[in-house]
C-alpha cells in the first residue's frame, strides 16, 4: 500500500522565509529617489561644507582656512542684519498660513464664482517671479499705478516709495512674495478639505456653527497635517524662494532694508568673489531653515502620535 502524507504532516514553509513582490516594487520606487537626494542635495552640501572651509579671494588658489569665513561671518553686521530681517519676514507666517486657509474654505463651499476665484488665485504662482518683480516694480513706482490710485480716491498721505523707504521696501517685498506664492496654498488646503466629510460639515451647521466657528473648531483641527506641510513649505519659502524678487524688486536695498540671507550669499559669491565666505552662509541658512523645519515636523508627529 501506498502511503501518503497528509496535509498536516507535511513541512510548512517558514512566514519569514517569503518574499512579497510588492516589498520589491517599493525598493524600485523608493531607491530612484534616494539616489536623485544623494545626487543632488546631499553631495552638493557635503561640498559646500568643505568650500567653507577655504579661503578664496578672487580667482586666486584657494587656501584651507578651518573656520576662519564663519569666525568673519559672526562679525559681520550684514550677515546679522540679513538675518534680522529674515525674522521680520517670519513675522507675517500666520498671514501666509490663515490666508490660503480662509479661502480655500470660501472656494470649498462653493460661493458664487467659486470657479473663477479658484483659477485667479493660482494664477500668480503660475507666473516666473522675476516677471513678478518687473512688474510690480512698476506698479510699486512712486509714480506708478498704486500711488495714482491712491491720490485719486483721495487718500493722497498713504501714497509713499514703497520700495524706497526704509520701513516700507521690506513690507512690500513680503506682500509681493505672499501674492505670488499663497496661490498654492489655496489649492493644498483644497487637497485636504477633499477629504473632509460632508456629513461633518452639515452636522456641524446643524448645530448652529458659524463660518469662523467652522473653520477654528472643525476644518483646523482636521487639516493639522496640511497647516503643518504648507508651514514648513512658507518657512522654506521665505529664505530660499525670494532671491528673484529682490533681485527684480530692490537688489537688498534701500541700504540693506531688504538683504536677506540668500540674496547675501549671492553677492558674497558672484558680486565680491568670496566663494568661502558664501558658502560658510549658506551653511548658516541652511542649519537655520533646517532646524525651523524641523521643530515644526516635530510638532507635527508629536501632534499625530498624541491621538493615536
Amino acid at each position: 500500500m501506498i502511503e501518503t502524507s497528509s496535509p498536516v504532516d507535511r513541512p510548512r514553509s517558514r512566514p519569514g522565509k517569503r518574499r512579497e513582490p510588492g516589498g520589491l516594487l517599493g525598493i524600485a520606487l523608493v531607491v530612484p529617489a534616494i539616489v536623485l537626494v544623494v545626487v543632488f542635495k546631499l553631495i552638493p552640501l557635503v561640498r559646500a561644507f568643505i568650500l567653507s572651509l577655504y579661503e578664496t579671494q578672487g580667482f586666486a588658489d584657494p587656501t584651507f582656512a578651518w573656520f576662519r569665513n564663519y569666525q568673519g561671518m559672526l562679525k559681520d553686521p550684514t550677515f546679522w542684519g540679513s538675518f534680522r530681517n529674515a525674522a521680520l519676514v517670519f513675522l507675517t507666517l500666520p498671514v501666509w498660513i490663515m490666508l490660503p486657509l480662509l479661502l480655500a474654505l470660501l472656494i470649498f463651499q462653493r460661493v458664487p464664482g467659486w470657479k473663477l476665484f479658484r483659477a485667479a488665485y493660482f494664477l500668480p504662482y503660475m507666473i516666473a517671479p522675476v516677471v513678478v518683480g518687473i512688474m510690480f516694480r512698476q506698479i510699486l513706482a512712486p509714480d506708478g499705478p498704486l500711488n495714482a490710485m491712491l491720490i485719486g480716491i483721495g487718500l493722497a498721505p498713504f501714497a509713499t516709495e514703497w520700495l524706497n523707504g526704509s520701513s516700507s521696501a521690506l513690507f512690500s517685498l513680503t506682500a509681493v512674495a505672499l501674492w505670488a506664492f499663497f496661490g498654492l496654498g489655496v489649492l493644498t488646503y483644497l487637497s485636504g478639505l477633499s477629504t473632509v466629510s460632508d456629513e461633518v460639515i452639515e452636522a456641524a451647521r446643524l448645530d448652529g456653527a458659524g463660518f469662523w466657528t467652522l473653520l477654528v473648531y472643525i476644518i483646523a483641527p482636521l487639516l493639522k497635517s496640511v497647516i503643518g506641510y504648507w508651514t514648513v513649505l512658507c518657512t522654506s519659502s521665505m529664505l530660499i524662494w525670494m532671491f528673484p524678487l529682490i533681485y527684480a524688486l530692490t537688489r537688498g536695498g534701500p541700504g540693506k532694508a531688504t538683504m536677506l540671507p540668500e540674496y547675501l550669499v549671492f553677492l558674497t559669491t558672484f558680486e565680491f568673489l568670496d566663494r568661502g565666505r558664501g558658502a560658510a552662509i549658506g551653511m548658516a541658512l541652511f542649519v537655520f531653515a533646517a532646524a525651523i523645519s524641523a521643530f515644526v515636523v516635530r510638532r507635527m508627529y508629536a501632534e499625530g502620535k498624541g491621538r493615536t
